[in-house]
């Protein structure tokens, strides 16, 4: 099923509905394996920030294992960071 990212009460509900009307409160409040995120149209100024805030209240909601990001943003961001440790070899 495909859900609005912005509202997990939407996307807790989903969850409830897959499980079952005998579904366990903590069941339903345990989270999702693995998020899947296409996040289109979020690449303009503040795409970045969007994105990061998107990303944070999915994980504190949901409380995946992991998530997967479908972002050119967020693509821009990880390619220009680097590890501490090649950075601290060149000081």
């Amino acid at each position: 099923e495909v859900g609005d990212g912005w509202n997990c009460n939407e996307l807790l509900r989903m969850k409830r509905n897959k499980l079952g009307p005998t579904a366990d409160i903590d069941d339903i409040l345990s989270g999702f394996d693995v998020v899947y995120a296409d996040i289109g149209g979020l690449s303009g100024p503040d795409g970045t920030l969007e994105s990061l805030s998107l990303l944070d209240a999915l994980s504190y909601s949901l409380r995946p294992r992991c998530i997967v990001i479908k972002s050119l943003c967020m693509r821009r961001l990880a390619s220009s960071l680097r590890p501490y440790a090649t950075m601290e070899k060149s000081l």
